[in-house]
């Protein structure tokens, strides 16, 4: 038990070391963080309230998915400093972002739970990963017209 606690005081070290070197706010990383497990633990009320099948193996994914979230905010500041440009406001924006999406995610779970039906669920973190991705596509496209204006963009 000695060595998961060195081992998760390493890893938190670690982690926060990454966070204030890309100067995220580690308090909006943490609520982030604790929302996921939030929802997390909610799910697993909701399927056995439900009956559904439970597994092990689709909590670890689940849970190592919504962790690899974490790692959409991450790439945008990594990619900030590589780029010299300040993204601190598009970072923050998307850290927002995934916070609202986790509390919808926990107040669908809570109303599943309560009414003993499941809730669709809004999918607002794959919105959010396709319109990150499209905005870079369209930074990386007026990189390019800016390095070479004859640069022509097909649709």
């Amino acid at each position: 038990m000695q060595k998961i606690s060195e081992y998760s005081d390493a890893i938190k070290l670690l982690l926060y070391g990454i966070f204030i070197y890309l100067e995220m706010d580690t308090g909006i990383v943490k609520v982030l963080f604790y929302l996921m497990v939030m929802d997390t633990f909610l799910g697993i009320i909701k399927t056995i309230v439900l009956d559904n099948v439970f597994s092990f193996k689709k909590l670890a994914l689940g849970f190592v998915s919504k962790l690899a979230v974490l790692l959409i905010p991450t790439a945008l500041a990594l990619m900030s400093i590589g780029l010299n440009y300040n993204f601190k406001w598009f970072v923050t924006i998307v850290m927002d972002l995934l916070i609202v999406s986790d509390g919808i995610s926990i107040i669908s779970n809570i109303i599943a739970i309560k009414t003993k039906k499941e809730i669709e669920n809004f999918d607002a973190v794959t919105l959010i990963l396709k319109s990150v991705r499209n905005g870079l596509i369209q930074l990386f496209k007026k990189l390019l017209i800016t390095i070479d204006p004859k640069f022509h963009i097909e649709k």
